[in-house]
Parts: C-alpha cells; sequence; structure tokens
C-alpha cells in the first residue's frame, strides 16, 4: 500500500513538473514574439515618421540640377510636387531615412523613370508647353506620351518644332494604338472607322482614304489571297473590311477595321482581276 502511494506522488510530481515546462516555454515564446512584433513595428514607425515635405526642401534643389530638370523651367514648388511621389517611393524601402546623397543617387540610377514622371507631370498639368519641354516629353515620355499624342502633335505645330512630329509619330507606333489607314493631312494611322483623325481632328472622304492606302493594289492582293466565292462575295455587297490587309465582307470586324464601299469601276476592276485568274488556273 506504501509502494503504490509513492508511486503516485511521483507521477503527480512528474505531471506538475511537465506542465510549469510548457507553460515557462509559452511564455518565453509568447515574450520572443512580443519582442520581434515591437522591433518590427518600431521599423515601420520610423519609416513613417519621416516628414517629406522637409526631405523634399533639402533635396530638391541639388536632385533638379544633378538630373538635369532644369532645362524645364519650372517653379521650385512645381519640382517639390513633381518629384514627391518618385522620393515616397525610394522612402517605402528603408526603415529610417536615407541620407540626402542616397536618395539623389538612388534618382540618378533611375532617371529614366524620373523622366517618365516628370513627363507625366508636365502633360497632367500643363496646358501648353515651352520648346524645352515639348522636346523633354517627346524624349523621355514613351507610353505616357502616346496618352496624348494629338496634344503633342498641336503643340509642335504651335511652336514651329516640325522637326519633332516624325518622333511624335514612332511614339504612336509604338505605343499608341495604331489603326489601318494613314491621315493624309497628319500622316499618323489615327483613323477611326467613322474616318475621323484622332490626332489632328481631320474627317477623310472614302476617296482620301483609299488614296492612303493604295487602294487597287489591295484589291490585287484581295483576289490573290481570298478564294473566287470571296472575291464575288466583295462585288455582289460591294464593299471591303480595311484592316492590316483589305477584307472580303464575310470576314470577322475587328474594332479598328474600316469599311470602304467600292465604285462602279472597282467592281469592275475585281471581274477583271477574278477573269485573269481564272485563265491563268485554266492553262495550268
Amino acid at each position: 500500500m506504501a509502494r503504490r502511494t509513492t508511486r503516485k506522488r511521483r507521477a503527480a510530481t512528474t505531471s506538475s513538473t511537465a506542465s510549469t515546462s510548457t507553460s515557462t516555454s509559452a511564455r518565453t515564446s509568447s515574450r520572443r514574439t512580443r519582442s520581434t512584433t515591437r522591433r518590427r513595428s518600431s521599423g515601420v514607425r520610423r519609416g513613417s515618421n519621416i516628414d517629406v515635405n522637409k526631405l523634399l526642401e533639402s533635396i530638391v534643389d541639388d536632385a533638379v540640377q544633378q538630373l538635369g530638370l532644369d532645362i524645364l523651367g519650372l517653379q521650385r514648388e512645381a519640382y517639390k510636387e513633381m518629384l514627391r511621389p518618385i522620393v515616397e517611393g525610394i522612402l517605402s524601402q528603408y526603415s529610417s531615412r536615407p541620407s540626402r546623397d542616397t536618395i539623389i543617387s538612388r534618382m540618378k540610377a533611375t532617371a529614366n523613370n524620373v523622366y517618365l514622371f516628370a513627363s507625366a507631370y508636365l502633360l497632367e498639368r500643363l496646358e501648353k508647353f515651352t520648346p524645352e519641354q515639348l522636346e523633354f516629353i517627346v524624349s523621355y515620355g514613351g507610353p505616357v506620351a502616346a496618352k496624348h499624342v494629338s496634344k503633342l502633335y498641336h503643340e509642335a505645330l504651335r511652336l514651329d518644332r516640325r522637326d519633332l512630329v516624325p518622333q511624335i509619330r514612332s511614339i504612336w507606333e509604338m505605343h499608341g494604338a495604331p489603326t489601318p489607314i494613314p491621315c493624309p493631312r497628319c500622316g499618323f494611322r489615327a483613323v477611326t472607322p467613322d474616318l475621323y483623325c484622332m490626332v489632328c481632328g481631320y474627317t477623310l472622304s472614302e476617296r482620301e482614304a483609299k488614296e492612303a492606302i493604295d487602294f487597287q493594289e489591295r484589291l490585287r492582293e484581295l483576289v490573290e489571297f481570298y478564294g473566287e466565292h470571296e472575291v464575288e462575295e466583295t462585288i455582289e455587297k460591294g464593299y471591303v473590311i480595311v484592316g492590316e490587309t483589305v477584307k472580303p465582307p464575310s470576314t470577322r470586324l475587328e474594332p479598328t477595321d474600316i469599311i470602304l464601299h467600292l465604285t462602279r469601276e472597282e467592281r469592275e476592276y475585281l471581274r477583271k482581276l477574278l477573269a485573269e485568274r481564272r485563265q491563268q488556273h485554266a492553262r495550268s
């Protein structure tokens, strides 16, 4: 009986010790977690407590000069407003305030992004540009400039900077939404399905649209690439769809495709081409 009592006491002591050890480990783990959380929270607070306005005030002059932005001829407050999102992006990568030199070095290392931000700022805030501002946007605006291509085109004409028009046209071709037919007035492939130019505002006649794409040659390609049934359908319905190529009416109409109607002479031309093709097939 005495031995059983001793065993029970030992078991109770062991259970109590294990419980105490588990509780101690849990408290220690909790302290570590709280300590880590405090350290992380402290880092976030240090970063978020940076006075961005004060920081901008201290670096704006050097940043503008070293990045060559002084050519834009803006007021000091405008430069601060322009650079603010860039500086905030740099600060978000630090838990404490980086030095002035570090921030300016980071901006210089990503100068093309800074110039893209600057171009967007000018396009959104200014109605008219100086020649230097226009050339800057055309040089560095890229996809941002493509969204404002009509404004850039008209500003180039106003400032007598027609030398920039080919570059603006290239921006449209690369980053914009070029359409199948070029405008005969401005040269941009920006003609909508209702024959309105999105860049210069000119409305084309169907005759002008046909001249812009060498329509006779396009009709020849239609006969060459499509079967007799599609060509006969085109003659019967009296129109074609102009996309990257000239297509018969039964093809799918894309959003930028343009419908051009055939004259009597153009229908006869298609009949002539179709007859020539039949003769060639018969001889072969």
